[in-house]
């Protein structure tokens, strides 16, 4: 099982402009959504026979007021086209949903849930709801509240970075002893 991230106690000394702190939070947080995501996978997978990806498109259109281009789908599951166009012929052989012609645009398709797609993903997100449950079920309700104020903060930030001009990736590293390599040239 993998843990929280730590650093090595030399870590401000190999990075001068570094933060163990920030580094182990930020490396953490990564890993406990790359971690939960696996596990929806991995139960959407067991329980369905689909990937999680798949799952979140049969959720997004279930709880759409009414039928979404692909695009919109796309747009809200933040995947690529060719993908989605993947995801939804999977749903539709499955019988899950069904596409019709966008009367609003004759190059594109709309795409609504039917009555079973309805049904899987009714058993799909009450099975999701006990999953986090039981996730979270190690923090008290305050410290889930806590929580959710401290991932909405470290989101923001995120998005005033994002809007901004990416920033080259540099810096200053003093390579440690400890990696140095004894073993000659590879």
């Amino acid at each position: 099982m993998l843990g929280v991230v730590r650093v090595e106690p030399d870590f401000e000394a190999e990075y001068p402009g570094g933060d163990a702190s920030s580094t182990e939070a930020f490396a953490s947080l990564v890993r406990a959504g790359t971690a939960a995501l696996q596990e929806l996978d991995r139960r959407i997978e067991a329980s369905f026979d689909m990937g999680q990806p798949v799952g979140t498109v049969l959720a997004v259109l279930d709880g759409a007021a009414g039928p979404l281009t692909p695009t919109q789908i796309s747009e809200r599951v933040l995947v690529a086209s060719a993908t989605m166009t993947a995801n939804l012929d999977l749903l539709e052989r499955r019988g899950w949903i069904r596409r019709t012609s966008n009367p609003g645009d004759r190059r594109s398709v709309l795409v609504e849930i039917t009555p079973d797609g309805r049904a899987i993903a009714d058993r799909m997100l009450a099975g999701i709801r006990q999953v986090e449950r039981s996730a979270l079920e190690v923090l008290a309700p305050d410290e889930r509240v806590q929580l959710l104020d401290l991932l909405a903060r470290v989101m923001a930030r995120i998005a005033d970075m994002s809007a901004e001009p990416p920033a080259a990736l540099d810096g200053d590293r003093i390579r440690p002893a400890r990696l140095d390599s004894t073993h000659g040239d590879l």
